[in-house]
């Protein structure tokens, strides 16, 4: 018996090409395993092989005059080798990798008709694009988790190219796409939710089977009676730190943030400061901080009365890739410094 054919398509930082400096490589094709393609053959065992590894960079696979040439190649690729399924990534959080996988696969399920499926953490702004239609595995936040995301991956892919019936999302680990599905149990739904109540009283594990998402509802804050009476503070989420980063931020993922102090500075000059925010070009940000703190300004409107005073340290993050429950702990220590230091408002920078 034949085995199964897959197609794997990765970046080209997993071919191996470049990072972010090439991120505008065009498409590459491989006839070797190269990247995630090792992982993922070793887990099928010898039932399914992947037979073309297809990569092309970020930025060029997600521009709009490059883009939809490279994805008609990719088509015309699979019309030729006639896959059983084709898989991209993992892409982890990383936003255009992940709507560039996810796009993919969205594009060669519609237009060659071949079962498609792919991997990111559940927070990639690729999710709400396109997980409706198509099975997007859920992975740890980075690559340090690809040894746990290569194995339900795979397991979703050899379920597609065998054409078995895929179950819901909480038994096969893709992302819930928002369909429901009548199902026969062989329990009626009062023994199950009795057991669910079960488990909830002893505090047991347990799952709903209607999960409801809830959206945290975030009252603004009253505006501002008089911005010539209150202290002002500076924030930004776009990096800046001394040079060298002493406090060894980090430069996506963020955990903590940094408070640098300007006392008696009229500016931030130039070779003092620095950008390390990853996903964007920091060459004009370091060239002039003040496009990220704009102290030069704010002294000024200090001096006019526009502003009652400054504080006197700038709070600094890093905001790609940083996920929610991060990003809400970020926050609540930066607001607690300001509160303590008598902050009323603040004027917040980013990328």
């Amino acid at each position: 018996m034949a085995k199964l054919k897959a197609i794997h398509y990765i970046n080209q930082f997993y071919a191996g090409i470049g990072g972010e400096d090439k991120a505008g490589v065009g498409l590459m094709t491989y006839d070797e395993k190269i990247g995630p393609a090792l992982g993922l053959e070793a887990q099928w065992k010898g039932e399914m092989e992947i037979v073309k590894v297809i990569s092309c960079g970020d930025n060029y696979i997600n521009s709009e005059d490059k883009g939809d040439e490279a994805m008609a190649e990719i088509k015309k690729i699979v019309e030729e080798l006639h896959p059983d399924v084709f898989i991209a990534g993992p892409a982890f959080n990383a936003g255009r990798y992940g709507v560039a996988c996810a796009k993919i696969c969205d594009y060669i399920r519609r237009e060659a008709g071949v079962s498609t499926v792919t991997g990111m953490w559940h927070e990639n702004p690729a999710i709400p694009m396109y997980r409706k239609d198509n099975y997007i595995i859920s992975t740890p936040e980075t690559a340090a988790g690809m040894r746990k995301a290569l194995p339900a991956l795979a397991a979703l892919a050899l379920k597609l190219a065998k054409k078995e019936h895929i179950g819901p999302a909480r038994v096969e680990g893709y992302i819930p796409t928002g369909h429901r599905n009548n199902e026969y149990n062989e329990k009626s739904g009062a023994e199950r939710v009795t057991d669910i109540l079960l488990a909830k009283l002893a505090g047991k594990p347990y799952q709903t089977e209607v999960p409801l998402r809830g959206f945290e509802k975030i009252e603004a804050a009253p505006p501002v009676a008089d911005v010539g009476k209150i202290k002002v503070a500076l924030v930004t989420t776009g990096g800046l730190v001394p040079m060298g980063n002493p406090d060894k931020l980090k430069q996506a993922f963020s955990v903590t943030y940094g408070s640098y102090d300007m006392t008696g500075l009229a500016s931030l000059d130039r070779g003092v400061y620095e950008s390390i925010h990853g996903g964007y070009d920091t060459t004009f940000a370091t060239a002039d901080p003040h496009r990220l703190i704009p102290l030069d300004a704010a002294r000024e409107l200090v001096k006019e009365g526009k502003i009652g005073s400054l504080y006197e340290r700038f709070l600094t993050t890093c905001g790609i890739g940083t996920n929610i429950q991060s990003s809400k702990d970020i926050g609540a220590a930066m607001a607690k410094e300001l509160l303590d230091a008598g902050v009323s408002a603040a004027l917040l920078t980013s990328t």
